[in-house]
């Protein structure tokens, strides 16, 4: 039997709810086990079915996206769980939450009216332990979302992100295949796109992926890609790397 990946969808718009639960449901491997209309729910339906990834809107009544993906990463943690995975949906009118949705903790983010096609290769990305399944407009929408957060300086819908000092500290622990790792990460490469392009295992990829937000105190990879950004690493719109940030 084909191995089933259990979803949640929380929005509070039922028709945009039974749309994405109709995509899913198509797929043989997928199956939408509850529906939730705001965070709240979403966290008591978590208890009850058990999912393996979260469709997540931001805006929501009674407890919004953000919190809810904050509280379900903080209790994977103290469980020593990486389930469920929560995948943000979003439009580009939402881009100041999108840093706060990553630093929440959320595996990745997809834009409403995205494809069906990608809707589902995210939710099978997401739980494989990957993170930027559209690589354009994921790198597209974090570089505006970084841009935007230094020219308005910490808005109040931003989490405030740590000093880059930090980030130049913690970034010189990473072995040399670890920057790699990183910056591969931050261009869009999965962990499958990484194997082939380090020529090493989808495991030793893991492993890597796992040492690289270890050290760098982080609990995803899309949360390294806002580092790789944020300290220079990786500038938006250019190839160029730099290890002096």
């Amino acid at each position: 039997m084909t191995e089933q990946i259990r979803v949640l969808v929380a929005d509070d718009q039922g028709v945009i709810r039974m749309g994405l639960a109709m995509i899913l449901d198509h797929e043989p491997d997928l199956t939408t086990v509850a529906q939730a209309g705001d965070g709240a729910e979403a966290l008591r339906l978590i208890d009850q079915f058990d999912p393996d990834v979260v469709l997540m809107d931001i805006r929501m009544p009674v407890m919004d996206g953000l919190i809810a993906t904050e509280r379900i990463t903080t209790a994977n943690k103290e469980a020593g769980r990486e389930r469920p995975a929560v995948l943000v949906l979003t439009t580009f009118d939402d881009e100041a939450y999108v840093l706060s949705a990553v630093r929440a903790g959320a595996s990745g983010f997809l834009l409403k009216d995205t494809d069906p096609d990608l809707l589902v290769a995210a939710v099978r990305a997401v739980y494989r332990g990957d993170s930027l399944v559209d690589p354009a407009s994921t790198r597209v929408l974090l570089e505006r979302c970084v841009e935007l957060e230094r020219q308005v300086g910490n808005s109040a819908a931003v989490s405030s992100p740590a000093p880059d000092g930090r980030w130049s500290g913690l970034l010189s622990q990473l072995s040399e295949r670890e920057r790699d790792v990183l910056v591969w990460m931050a261009r869009g490469l999965s962990n499958r796109d990484l194997a082939a392009k380090l020529f090493v295992s989808e495991t030793t990829v893991k492993t890597h992926v796992s040492s690289v937000l270890s050290k760098l105190g982080l609990s995803s990879r899309v949360q390294a890609v806002v580092v790789a950004y944020e300290a220079g690493v990786v500038r938006p719109g250019e190839a160029d790397v730099r290890w002096d940030a």
